[in-house]
């Protein structure tokens, strides 16, 4: 019988038929062998050396036999290994009341007298076995659950308990018991008082059950931790459950332990570390906490408030990201910048995980710790900076050019449009730096950036390639090529006006002028970034062997 003798759904039961009476055991064979495995037996005897080699579902048992009558078979095959829980039901020509009474006391499950109806033996039989399987299966997950079912008579101070299906519960610690005066005799001390603490709590409505974690006494003289749960069915009666918890006590305990080393930890490096319960509008904290944001030395601070301190652009992210991780176990870190109390921001790095959980899984603990991160923000920005602008004239160097230029093609793409790049290159600068050097080159470098950033959109961009190079993107032209190239000519001839004018460098006026190359650039002409920008070059040389400081436009 497969999972320790749980009888599954739509298996074939065994049953053992015990009878004298050839004639009725070939009837219980004939009427049930459709439905059943019937083992027939026509002695006491013979009936328990049958249960002794296997195990049946059911026993049909006749009350008068010779030899060995059918109350004392009963008791002797309650006395096998195995037997408990096995219905039984007598089959049996005496109808008078005492007999059935002495049937039922000892512990069948059912009295038929003879002559019987089949028919109606077979719908006790079923009805009887589908409660065994369902006792069974409740006994096998509550075993296996480290479960066992109690019902406390709580006006009568009675508890009964089905110890059997759990750890045993004791006493005195060495002897097993079922019934006590209560919860106190089996409960620890220190816990006792929350028993009637959270009885009285359940009856005033003001807990949807009967629900503790106790330490109670087991027969190996320990105390274990136990969840006890349960509800009321009648007046002055709780029934319910209890189950073994030291795993998650353990756990538990650790988790505290790690949380008061973590804490020391945060102390020692000025970290700030931070606790919250459901339903609870503060945060419990430590010092660090509250000094890295200027806030009075409290154990505690208002959600809201600091809610109010998170700089306005960063909330919407924020609460974007809110509810996903409370929902979810992981350790998690935010970052994001919050107002220090002297009006100053700073970006923190806000690490938390949920440790505890409500039953119905939203989150009801958190932890996590609050980190100042402004001086690697501010490292983050200069590595960025450094990486992708020119250190000199803090424009876009020429990998963030072939960044935008790429942006550009994929707006022309969308809106159809065009766009144009213009290669510009200073003439004579060469010479200033020969006869100057190169301080007074570089003056002039930075003075160009700016002229261009001031001639053209905010939409446009101003890179510098290197040296005297530099480009202009326009973007977002008319899509009809004419047009484009009458705007972008006249936004290079104010360019070449503005880079034309006297630069002072210093003591020093020195006169430079830009030679120009322009080319438009559209989604569907097929070119590559590096492409547009040799045919801008090689129209920028053609302005120079034109004679300089002039606008070239590629033919395209």
């Amino acid at each position: 019988m497969p999972l320790d003798g749980l009888l599954l759904e739509g298996q074939r039961a065994s049953l053992l038929a015990v009878d004298d009476t050839p004639a009725i055991l070939d009837l219980l064979t004939i009427s049930l062998g459709g439905d059943y495995d019937v083992v027939t037996v026509e002695s006491g005897q013979a009936a328990i050396s049958a249960f002794s080699a296997r195990r049946f579902d059911l026993v049909l048992l006749d009350l008068m036999m010779p030899d060995m009558d059918g109350f004392e078979t009963l008791r002797q095959l309650q006395a096998l290994p195995g037997f408990a829980g096995t219905p039984v039901v007598f089959l049996t020509a005496m109808d008078d009341l005492a007999s059935e009474c002495s049937a039922l006391e000892l512990g069948a499950d059912d009295y038929i007298t003879k002559p019987f109806k089949p028919n109606l033996v077979r719908l006790r039989i079923g009805n009887l076995l589908h409660r065994v399987r369902l006792q069974r299966m409740l006994t096998l997950a509550l075993s296996g659950a480290e479960q066992g079912l109690w019902a406390w008579l709580y006006e009568q101070g009675e508890l009964r308990v089905a110890s059997n299906w759990s750890l045993a519960l004791s006493e005195d610690g060495q002897t097993k018991g079922n019934a006590f005066a209560g919860w106190a005799p089996v409960t620890h001390p220190d816990d006792a008082p929350l028993m009637n603490t959270v009885l009285e709590d359940y009856l005033a409505g003001t807990s949807p059950a009967f629900d503790a974690d106790v330490r109670l006494r087991c027969v190996d003289g320990q105390w274990h931790w136990f969840s006890v749960r349960g509800k009321r069915t009648g007046d002055g009666v709780l029934m319910g459950a209890y189950r073994n918890i030291d795993d998650r006590k353990l756990a538990e305990l650790q988790l505290r332990q790690s949380e008061t080393r973590y804490c020391n930890v945060m102390n020692a490096t000025g970290e700030g570390i931070w606790e919250w319960s459901a339903g609870v509008p503060v945060l419990h904290t430590n010092s660090s906490f509250l000094r890295m944001l200027g806030l009075p030395l409290t154990d505690t601070v208002g959600l809201a408030q600091l809610a109010g301190l998170v700089l306005a652009e960063d909330v919407a992210e924020l609460e974007g990201k809110r509810a996903a991780l409370m929902a979810g176990d992981d350790p998690w870190a935010l970052e994001f910048r919050i107002r220090h109390q002297d009006g100053h921001a700073l970006w923190v790095a806000l690490h938390g995980q949920v440790v505890e959980r409500m039953a119905d899984g939203r989150a009801s603990r958190m932890v996590g710790a609050l980190q100042d991160i402004s001086q690697k923000k501010m490292i983050e920005e200069e590595f960025r900076r450094l990486a992708l602008f020119d250190a000199l004239t803090g424009l876009p160097n020429r990998r963030l050019l072939i960044d935008r230029m790429h942006q550009a093609i994929s707006g022309n793409r969308r809106h159809g449009s065009l766009g144009a790049l213009m290669f510009i290159d200073m003439d004579r600068f060469k010479a200033l730096n020969d006869t100057l050097g190169h301080d007074y080159g570089d003056m002039l470098l930075v003075e160009v950036g700016r002229r261009l950033q001031a001639t053209v959109r905010g939409m446009d961009t101003v890179a510098r390639l290197g040296g005297d190079e530099f480009v202009v993107i326009l973007a977002d032209l008319p899509s009809d090529r004419e047009a484009a190239s009458m705007d972008a000519r006249r936004v290079g001839e104010k360019i070449l006006g503005a880079l034309g004018e006297p630069y002072a460098l210093k003591e020093h006026r020195y006169e430079s002028t830009p030679s120009i190359g322009l080319c438009l650039f559209g989604s569907a002409d097929g070119e590559d970034v590096e492409a547009i920008l040799r045919r801008a070059d090689n129209a920028m040389y053609s302005a120079k062997r034109a004679g300089r400081n002039q606008l070239s436009v590629a033919e395209d």
